[in-house]
């Protein structure tokens, strides 16, 4: 089985042993990605305060611009662009870490939201809520939940 699904803040992939979150559904990214862990946490949130750090300086200095300038344009010129790079790059701090299948406990569906419990690297209890599934997703995971019921 190889599979891939997007959802709210990226995609899904799932071959035969892992499910994997990532960014872009591509599965080399899929290759060095950690299971989820205090480090694969901390790894991801530094990722994302790197991303979402740019567009934060860029609309600070076009603030600091606004106050400081007789001609708004060019400035407001800046602060549309940070919020275009945070709009762009929010794609990229979507969590990226992978599910062995043999550790998932259960699904719980609920519309299009899945929890997802499972016990992470250091054997606890843990879960995941991923959000606006698409229609393929629910039902790739609702097949894996009958599977995973089976054996």
């Amino acid at each position: 089985m190889k599979e891939y699904f997007k959802y709210a803040n990226g995609y899904v992939n799932i071959n035969d042993e892992n499910l994997f979150l990532t960014n872009s559904g591509n599965w080399s990214e899929t290759h060095d990605l950690l299971e989820k862990s205090p480090k694969s946490i901390r790894k991801n949130d530094l990722k994302s305060f790197k991303m979402y750090s740019f567009p934060f300086v860029i609309i600070c200095i076009s603030l600091f611009m606004i106050t400081k300038s007789k001609n708004v344009f060019f400035p407001l010129t800046f602060v549309g662009l940070g919020f275009a790079a945070f709009f762009y790059l929010k794609r990229e701090t979507g969590k990226r870490y992978k599910i062995p299948i043999s550790k998932i406990i259960s699904f719980d569906f609920s519309n299009d939201k899945v929890k997802i419990l499972f016990r992470n690297a250091n054997d606890i209890d843990d879960f995941e809520e991923i959000f606006k599934v698409d229609t393929k997703g629910l039902a790739i995971l609702e097949e894996l939940s009958r599977q995973l019921k089976i054996n």
